[in-house]
């Protein structure tokens, strides 16, 4: 009895001590070439998402052709370093073969022509695969780097064991694989953000001109990637006030053999990284745009500021003053507007739909999109955070972050999905190492256990949601099968499921298929041969005449209706008469069988191709469903209106006459009383 309870210390001894070096850095690499292999084999099984055409266009164009007008809503860095490796590639220049090429400059932002261009770009022209595998290496290193970051800050404070969990946690967590590779903003701010924090820390902690470099360094990097930056000098300017009235020691090369610093200097080195930071940001912001003024080389016009301005007449003065004196580059300007303008946007949370957003949106997107064991853990580690004994300056520094940008994010009401959100995470994976290594070195086999257990839950949850980390929910909404009931958007679809789609088609023997699709990629690249309905993002008309028997829609589509499609294109998506679907392809697009018998099919295909000129196939579509239904008033009478357009008035004038008589001849409701 003796014996085996010797053997058992000596096992929770060594269970207990620190993880050796060598060890460390074989996990660490071993956790990093997993998340590098899930990021790139899952974006290899999608297509690009909504904005990643136009985006990467935009880059191109910033580095090719020194044109900042594309896309103005957002700075230029992020994508600018997705285009970076393009510039090695021999890619075809669209805009002389592209008729939408000389209309960019006359819509709101370039959006509408220049994504076709985009469209054009590399769905046409060029190889996409090839294009936007290269784009995203960029962006999946830069995700990999904050990993490393998550890592270096969890080991300062924590100690080893709490940086390689912390480091798990952030590589297994679906959102951030999800975003990893997205040719977008989100993701990269949330790196200099937390990058920059780290070092803004470490300057705070023990002030040095390197880490003061750096922290402005990250500050200035942030600034031009994201125009919500200002959410960081609040966040460090917060962080400072407490560590001026911290009563820790501090201590810094400013001070005598490395004496703690008074108050006074404390201030003086957080006035002075603030300032210096704010110079970098400046700096940065022209440098970003090519210390140039106007947004496009060669036109000395401005920019159309008026139809983003502000009502406020406070800010209508300033920006006419940062104009007129060529503060900042115009196309820097347009951007803050236009984001400031559409600061608040139309919504969807549980079914309901507003203009206004959500002040729950942001609470209900972390507790049903955060894995069950990020939760779990990040709930005991702030509550850890208050009521623990022992020294809570690091952790408060950790949790004033995410207080503050959560709280914002709330106050903001921009409720279009979680990516928002997105640069707590690194902070709440710190917390949640901290915690995961105190309850380890307790040395008790309940609490080991169940660390082991939310580890490996974690794991599950990855690994069975693998390649659709767009889509994930966790089980308090019972998985994403059911995620369409709580939040759409980027949240759930985000048009990444264009291969999916077309896998499916091949296994099942269709050809064709009609198609409601929210996304700017081009099905035909991934041999997608498709009817567009009305309301779709993208029509490209098909040279194949047959008639679908099968309807595609993007989820966004069809459980957000009212938020994504007019009364009209309501009305004609419903006429379908939809039962269940066949298929549900990464839970962002449904798949219905349709019957061959339903006279709809071919009257709602015949209508639409009028509306896009082709008469003479509208007209055998239109006849095809009277045959099926000869008393389709309604079919008579958009068979007439196409007639007419073709000239043919005797047999209009009878197809009219048909439709009255049908229409006469049926039932009149009684008089309401």
């Amino acid at each position: 009895m003796s014996e085996k309870k010797n053997k058992s210390h000596a096992f929770s001894a060594l269970w207990g001590k620190p993880i050796p070096r060598r060890t460390e850095t074989i996990l660490l690499a071993a956790i990093a070439l997993l998340f590098i292999a899930l990021t790139i084999t899952s974006f290899a099984q999608k297509s690009p998402t909504v904005d990643e055409p136009l985006h990467l266009f935009a880059g191109y164009s910033y580095l090719k052709w020194g044109d900042l007008w594309v896309n103005p809503e957002h700075p230029p860095l992020a994508k600018m370093l997705a285009a970076l490796p393009l510039l090695a590639i021999d890619i075809k220049d669209p805009r002389p073969l592209s008729v939408f090429d000389n209309r960019i400059l006359e819509s709101d932002v370039g959006d509408p022509p220049a994504v076709r261009v985009a469209q054009e770009m590399f769905f046409v022209q060029n190889d996409a695969d090839t294009l936007f595998f290269y784009a995203k290496l960029p962006m999946i290193a830069l995700a990999a780097l904050m990993g490393f970051f998550v890592y270096l800050w969890s080991r300062d404070l924590f100690g080893p064991e709490a940086a390689i969990a912390s480091v798990l946690f952030y590589a297994l967590d679906p959102n951030i694989l999800a975003h990893s590779s997205v040719v977008h903003t989100d993701l990269p701010f949330a790196a200099f953000f937390f990058i920059g924090s780290y070092f803004y820390w470490r300057t705070l902690n023990h002030f040095s001109w390197r880490n003061l470099l750096l922290t402005a360094l990250c500050f200035g990097l942030a600034a031009v990637t994201k125009h919500s930056f200002p959410v960081v000098f609040l966040t460090w300017g917060a962080l400072g006030l407490i560590s001026i009235l911290s009563s820790k020691p501090q201590q810094g090369s400013t001070g005598a053999k490395g004496a703690p610093l008074s108050r006074w200097t404390k201030s003086r080195i957080v006035v002075v990284t603030l300032l210096s930071a704010s110079m970098t940001a400046y700096l940065f912001i022209w440098a970003a745009y090519g210390f140039r003024f106007h947004a496009i080389p060669g036109i000395g016009q401005p920019l159309p500021v008026d139809q983003w301005m502000p009502n406020s007449s406070f800010l209508q003065a300033w920006v006419r003053i940062i104009n007129s004196y060529h503060i900042f580059p115009e196309a820097w300007t347009c951007g803050q507007l236009f984001a400031l303008k559409r600061l608040s946007r139309v919504s969807y949370l549980f079914g309901e739909i507003s203009d206004q957003g959500f002040w729950w949106y942001f609470p209900v997107v972390f507790a049903v999109k955060t894995p069950l064991p990020t939760l779990v853990l990040s709930l005991g580690a702030v509550g850890r955070s208050f009521f623990a004994r022992g020294n809570h300056g690091p952790r408060f520094f950790i949790l004033v972050p995410v207080v503050l940008y959560f709280s914002l994010a709330v106050w903001s009401r921009l409720n279009i999905g979680m990516r928002h959100i997105l640069p707590v995470y690194p902070f709440l994976f710190i917390l949640i190492g901290g915690t995961a290594a105190e309850f380890w070195r307790k040395e008790s086999w309940l609490k080991r256990g169940g660390l082991i257990f939310l580890g490996g839950y974690l794991l599950f949850s990855s690994f069975s949601i693998y390649p659709h980390y767009f889509a994930f929910f966790n089980e308090l909404v019972g998985g994403p099968k059911n995620g369409h009931r709580v939040l759409l958007d980027s949240n759930l679809d985000w048009g990444q499921d264009l291969r999916g789609l077309k896998h499916w088609m091949d296994l099942n023997g269709v050809k064709k298929i009609h198609f409601l699709y929210f996304g700017k990629a081009d099905p035909q690249y991934y041999g997608i041969d498709a009817f567009y309905l009305p309301g779709s993002w993208v029509i490209r008309d098909s040279a194949n005449n047959d008639v679908p028997l099968h309807l595609a829609i993007s989820a966004n589509f069809l459980y957000g209706e009212k938020l994504f499609l007019t009364q009209q294109e309501l009305a004609f998506l419903k006429s379908f008469q939809l039962g269940e679907p066949v298929a549900n392809i990464g839970y962002s697009i449904l798949v219905y069988k349709l019957n061959r018998a339903n006279p709809q099919i071919y009257h709602n295909m015949g209508l639409a191709l009028a509306s896009r000129g082709h008469l003479d196939k509208a007209v055998e579509l239109l006849r095809e469903a009277l045959k099926i239904q000869p008393d389709f008033a309604t079919a008579h009478e958009n068979l007439a209106r196409v007639l007419a357009l073709q000239g043919n008035r005797s047999e209009a004038i009878y197809h009219y006459e048909e439709a009255l008589r049908i229409m006469r001849s049926r039932p009149q409701a009684p008089p309401s009383p």
